[in-house]
């Protein structure tokens, strides 16, 4: 029995040591294959109910659906250990770039690089951004250019060289009598220096690792046009005066009639050659190395595809913030990191363009400048021009159509489809009593016939409504009638109220029922705090945004049982209720009562909120009848305001704040060109390039573990150290268990 004892007791020890083995090897395993996967597929659990530390759903859609690699780069440095604003945008930017890079699935490669650390990475970037095919065949006219330069420079030094020796024995010989021949031995004398600098200039700029051909172009150009001048200086000194200043010496006047000659037979070549720089386009790559070479005090970001780049610089991914109130920890700047770098992403990868057409019945053009008003020392700007560069920025192409004028919509050179844009039309010019003639003509309805046909033909439009009187002494203020206000009723089950107009009010504290004309009442302005951001994919993502409008009207959506089959309408933004601010008909009226009372009171007449102010309508596809093709969905956006993206409003300062670098105006509504061209993206089913918004900038987050021991240490410990002692742990219980 003792032996039989003895034998179980050793079996069950060995029993229990293969056991602890066994769970030391598994938990090992396990271990070691998580971290493994950890650092290979980089894999994150959002846990915060903002989901602040995951990408947008667009953008993750968008990142599926790429097909051509992308490479992501930020320039971020941090100078001091100290600077903690610093840090937080480098960890931020960081934790981007890793989001881009998991969700991609391999198509995206994102890395951070710190310039002052890695001295090699940055001249890397820039020769890799150089090579790129795009840059090389632009870059091909400019290098021309400069090759062109080469010889015919060497021929202006020869004879610049030879008529200067030939000179400075003429001017010595004759003295006083030389002349304007001083004058020129002055300006040879220059030129040959000049060229020397162009030289020099042009061996600095070629040596940059984004070598600014557009720079040495114009280094070139500028000294071609002195050395012009100077040429056709002599030659007209030649011949106006050479043969009639009898004080100039023969020899002399011998020597500035050839010299004239020469110039005269070089003069062709530098001129068509000064003629080809100035027809050169600006440098894509120009425009790259300007962005890139502010980095250390305003890190760039920079997208690439295999054919060219796009830099989403620091004020776009770092706006200031839209209250101007500083932050929690003292930043005055969002994050809008996301929204920046998968515009670049859509603008490299996105092969097709839209067209955006600002269709109008007279007056001036929104986006053209009026050349014939500008005044001297400035350059005039159309009144919608800030609004189109941003469209032109998100890869938009706009044009001007003109009803008035042309009856046919104007082609949109490479743009696949087009977007209408339509304001509402001019009001005709008052007549002048002193030369009678007959009233001028206003849009007709065949010519709103033609603007709905061509919104028909598009099937997307967006109608920037219009507060008009039903009733006005003013010629200006029309005829009370929004003239595209039947066809949006009937079509799109959109009422445009057009004889009501907004106006903000706030509470008169010592009269109750009272009301104020509120900080904007002058410019009819609604402020974001009147406004209800629905949850419609275009107003969605900038309820934290500040938005205004002006001069509004209120729209009102057509009961679904009177509107047509297969329509559905939403609200957008809305003026909420209980708001200071509702519509006002008679402004006569208002006005005397402001006069006579001091204060103005809600009467039955007005129109009371909530109303909607943005409204956005989907007409459902048809299914192809017989022999005919199937009709496909077609999309509208009505805005209650024809002005709210005028230049006015998007540069309108909402006040003055203190930054790093001094005093900062910021802007008063910094979502409004987000609004409209969400609206744009919304109309053309394109919901992947809808804006994100931004993101606070204060974002609480562990300590982080740098790139240094102690994350060394850490993954040493969980691969190595950890297991280690569990095994040791287990073979101590086998040990003790054995006796």
């Amino acid at each position: 029995m003792a032996v039989a004892t003895a034998t179980q007791a050793g079996q069950r020890r060995v029993f229990y040591g293969l056991n602890t083995a066994v769970q030391v090897v598994i938990v090992l395993v396990i271990t070691v294959g998580a971290a493994y996967l950890a650092q290979r597929f980089q894999g994150k659990l959002d846990v915060t109910r903002s989901r602040i530390n995951s990408l947008s759903p667009r953008t993750e859609k968008l990142l599926r659906s790429l097909k051509d690699d992308v490479r992501i780069t930020a320039l971020y440095t941090v100078l001091s250990e100290y600077d903690q604003r610093a840090q937080k945008r480098q960890d931020m930017v960081r934790d981007l770039l890793r989001l881009y890079e998991s969700a991609a699935r391999g198509k995206v490669t994102a890395r951070l690089i710190d310039p002052m650390k890695d001295r090699s990475e940055l001249p890397a970037l820039l020769r890799r951004l150089r090579d790129k095919p795009a840059y090389k065949e632009e870059a091909r006219a400019h290098l021309d250019i400069l090759e062109s330069y080469a010889p015919l420079n060497q021929k202006i030094l020869e004879l610049l060289d030879r008529q200067r020796g030939e000179a400075e024995r003429l001017v010595a010989a004759a003295g006083e009598q030389a002349g304007v021949l001083p004058e020129v031995v002055r300006s040879l004398e220059q030129f040959t220096e000049q060229a020397g600098e162009v030289a020099r200039t042009l061996t600095e700029l070629q040596a940059e690792d984004l070598p600014r051909y557009g720079s040495q172009v114009e280094t070139v150009r500028a000294y071609l046009d002195g050395v012009t001048r100077f040429f056709n200086s002599v030659k007209d000194w030649v011949d106006k005066r050479g043969n009639q200043d009898a004080r100039t010496p023969p020899d002399v006047l011998k020597f500035l009639q050839v010299a004239a000659g020469d110039y005269v037979a070089l003069l062709p070549e530098i001129t068509a050659l000064t003629t080809r720089a100035q027809e050169l386009k600006p440098l894509a790559l120009d425009d790259l190395a300007a962005q890139l070479r502010g980095w250390a005090n305003a890190p760039p970001i920079i997208v690439e595809t295999a054919e060219r780049a796009e830099v989403v610089s620091f004020w776009e991914a770092w706006p200031y913030r839209a209250d101007g109130q500083l932050s929690k920890d003292g930043d005055d700047r969002d994050f809008a990191g996301e929204q920046g770098v998968s515009s670049a992403i859509l603008k490299l990868t996105e092969k097709e363009k839209t067209g955006v057409i600002f269709t109008r019945f007279g007056g001036p053009s929104p986006i053209v400048p009026d050349f014939s008003r500008a005044q001297f020392g400035q350059f005039p700007r159309a009144p919608y021009g800030t609004l189109n560069e941003a469209l032109q920025k998100a890869n938009f192409v706009t044009a001007d159509w003109d009803v008035q004028v042309s009856k046919q919509p104007p082609d949109v050179p490479d743009a696949v489809r087009k977007i209408y844009v339509v304001f509402p039309p001019a009001p005709p010019p008052q007549p002048d009593p002193r030369r009678p003639q007959p009233p001028p003509q206003g849009m007709t309805p065949a010519d709103v016939e033609i603007v709905r046909k061509a919104v028909e033909e598009s099937g997307m439009a967006i109608f920037l409504a219009a507060f008009v009187p039903s009733s006005s002494p003013i010629p200006e203020m029309g005829a009370g009638k929004y003239e595209y206000g039947d066809y949006l009723r009937s079509t799109w089950g959109v009422e445009v109220e057009h004889n009501y107009i907004v106006l903000p009010f706030t509470p008169a504290l010592d009269t109750p029922g009272g009301y104020w004309p509120a900080r904007f009442a002058s410019r009819a302005v609604l402020e974001s705090t009147l406004f209800e951001l629905t949850d419609h994919a275009i107003s969605r993502p900038l309820a934290a945004s500040p938005i205004g409008m002006d001069v509004v009207c209120p729209l009102s959506i057509v009961p679904a049982s009177t509107r047509p089959a297969g329509l559905s309408v939403e609200p957008v933004v809305l003026v909420r209720k209980g708001a200071d601010a509702w519509g006002v008909s008679d402004l006569t009226a208002l006005n005397e009562e402001l006069r006579t009372r001091q204060y103005a009171t809600r009467k039955d007449t007005d129109r009371a909120p909530p109303f909607p102010v943005a409204v956005a309508a989907e007409r459902a596809a048809s299914p192809a009848a017989e022999g005919q093709a199937p009709t496909p969905a077609k999309r509208l956006v009505v805005f209650g305001s024809a002005t709210f993206i005028s230049n006015s409003l998007l540069e309108m300062p909402g006040g003055i704040m203190l930054s790093g670098a001094g005093f900062q105006s910021y802007a008063a509504f910094p979502g409004i060109p987000d609004l409209f061209i969400n609206a744009l993206h919304w109309v053309t089913h394109d919901a992947d390039r809808i804006s994100v918004g931004v993101r606070g900038s204060e974002v609480p987050r562990l300590d982080k573990l740098k790139d240094d021991a102690w994350l060394t240490f850490w993954r040493v410990f969980l691969v190595g150290l950890w297991p280690g002692a569990a095994l040791l742990v287990g073979a101590g219980v086998w040990l003790m268990r054995r006796r």
